[in-house]
């Protein structure tokens, strides 16, 4: 039972459907053989799946009409290679690319050498939902359009993505009569408490306030003094790209985690620590985790534990509650159609199945009355089926692993029979919808990407390294050592590194908090 509800809070991450059309794709006549194509792509080792023989795709085949050939890759490097080989091989080339994971420069590329086609002009009329869904987020149009105007690929789309969160333990505030943390103030009387009054009744100071994986995590309190930040550090203010660490709201953050980590209210092995070794695996443990950051509950406590547990909603500051987005709402390059496709119109029709609730239910849990039941409540529950775990993932679903076209299915997955499990699903909805990008995001070129890496590599690392230094107290944080951080930012490239991405702003408008 424990693996079964570990799994199930995993699998229920994903997006909202609520605006998308619950028919599928138009099926050809049930009379006629099925039309069979060639599809490629990649679905890694370690998910255990051969498309030729998971039932996804025999359903799919029965509501569509439409089979396939595989060219399955299990590697990276296997797939990577394929992918460049489709340049310059155009009389071997697949029908379809399905979980493709395109960058933006294979995307172009592939374009340019003939061998991925224009989807643009087909939409409207061959893809009722995803059309309908793009007309209301214009936002993912444009991330899925190439400089020229071009559609090449088709994303996966989520309102409700994986964040990393922070998760409360709920049943020590109510030991302590405490209130929900709602700003920093109400945070470090929390973090307090948890240190000093026994939330966990075993007569020993043994709790850890906040639990955390190094300076990424930490780096998430950011909104609770008023700004966001990428993974570069950097955030779109009133049309001009910010480095965050030259701001006076960062450095407050700084000294404030400082502080927190003398006092003892942050984890002492937040810096040396992973996930794997504090993870609790039995329930019969004592807690000590007042606090962590996780993008999952379970990644870290029992699913017995759920119920004592719940996602802390983003603090306010200056009247705002706003928090970082880790992904984003779409992930690109999940479909594409090569032109040796002799009809694009019914691999489009097909694929739009997935961007309806009832698409998405096939790809992530499967078959209903097979994989799982509705009950009289209107409430659904997983078969037996679902305790072959990882097994099950393989021979029935498609949503693990690299990330395939279409939508998720939270709307359905708020009817989960398990309240705790359901539970976790509308926080994470909820904090979606306080989440937002600190830069837009940018598709870069390969000749932009290969300019910019090696500055973002060396600068994102001396940065990290230093905030580091100062909360663990190794480094003084005074002018001196605030000057001489600087000068070495400025050393290793600074200013041409904002110039690049002030540059990437400018070509789209961008704008930011």
């Amino acid at each position: 039972m424990v693996k079964l509800r570990r799994m199930m809070t995993r699998l229920l991450c994903g997006g909202l459907s609520a605006l998308l059309a619950l028919t599928g794709c138009a099926a050809v006549r049930a009379e006629e053989a099925p039309a069979s194509y060639v599809m490629a792509g990649f679905d890694g080792q370690d998910t255990g799946r051969q498309w030729a023989d998971n039932a996804f795709f025999t359903e799919m085949q029965a509501r569509t009409q439409v089979s396939f050939q595989f060219r399955q890759y299990d590697t990276q490097a296997s797939w990577t290679a394929a992918k460049a080989d489709m340049l310059s091989r155009p009389a071997d080339l697949p029908d379809v690319l399905f979980k493709a994971g395109l960058t933006r420069a294979e995307e172009q590329a592939l374009f340019d050498a003939g061998a991925l086609i224009d989807l643009a002009p087909l939409l409207e009329e061959n893809c009722p939902n995803l059309s309908a869904l793009l007309a209301a987020h214009p936002d993912i149009r444009d991330r899925i359009t190439l400089p020229g105007g071009q559609i090449v690929s088709l994303p996966y789309v989520t309102f409700a993505a994986a964040q990393n969160c922070m998760w409360i333990n709920v049943k020590w505030l109510n030991q302590l009569k405490l209130e929900m943390p709602t700003d920093l103030e109400g945070l470090e009387a929390a973090l307090r408490a948890f240190k000093t009054r026994d939330p966990n009744q075993n007569g020993r100071q043994d709790e850890i306030p906040l639990s955390f994986l190094g300076i990424f995590d930490l780096n998430f309190l950011s909104h609770a003094f008023g700004f966001l930040m990428n993974d570069y550090h950097i955030y779109a203010k009133d049309g001009q790209a910010v480095y965050a660490p030259l701001t006076d709201e960062y450095m407050a953050m700084i000294r404030w985690l400082r502080e927190m980590y003398a006092e003892g209210l942050l984890d002492n092995n937040g810096f040396y620590t992973s996930d794997t070794l504090r993870a609790v695996t039995s329930s019969d443990s004592a807690q000590v985790y007042g606090m962590f950051f996780n993008p999952s509950l379970t990644n870290l406590v029992p699913a017995d534990w759920l119920g004592d547990y719940q996602l802390l909603m983003p603090l306010t500051a200056d009247g705002q509650q706003r928090y970082r987005d880790l992904w984003g709402s779409t992930m690109t390059g999940t479909f594409a159609i090569t032109s040796a496709c002799a009809s694009p119109e019914t691999l489009l029709k097909w694929v739009d199945t997935l961007y309806s609730l009832d698409g998405a239910i096939l790809a992530s849990l499967g078959r209903e009355n097979v994989d799982y039941v509705i009950d009289g409540d209107g409430t659904w529950r997983l078969t037996d089926r679902f305790n072959a775990g990882t097994v099950y993932a393989a021979q029935e679903l498609i949503n693990t692993g690299i990330a395939h076209p279409g939508v998720s299915s939270d709307e359905f997955q708020l009817k989960y029979s398990d309240q705790k499990v359901a539970r976790v699903v509308a926080d994470t909805l909820r904090v979606n919808e306080c989440c937002e990008l600190p830069f837009p995001q940018v598709r870069l070129t390969q000749a932009q990407q290969d300019e910019i890496s090696p500055l973002q590599q060396q600068i994102g690392l001396a940065t990290d390294l230093q905030a580091s230094r100062w909360v663990l107290g190794e480094d003084e944080l005074d002018d001196a050592s605030v000057a001489a951080f600087r000068e070495q930012l400025d050393a290793l490239g600074l200013d041409r590194f904002m110039r690049f991405w002030q540059q990437r702003l400018d070509e789209i408008g961008g704008n930011g908090q």
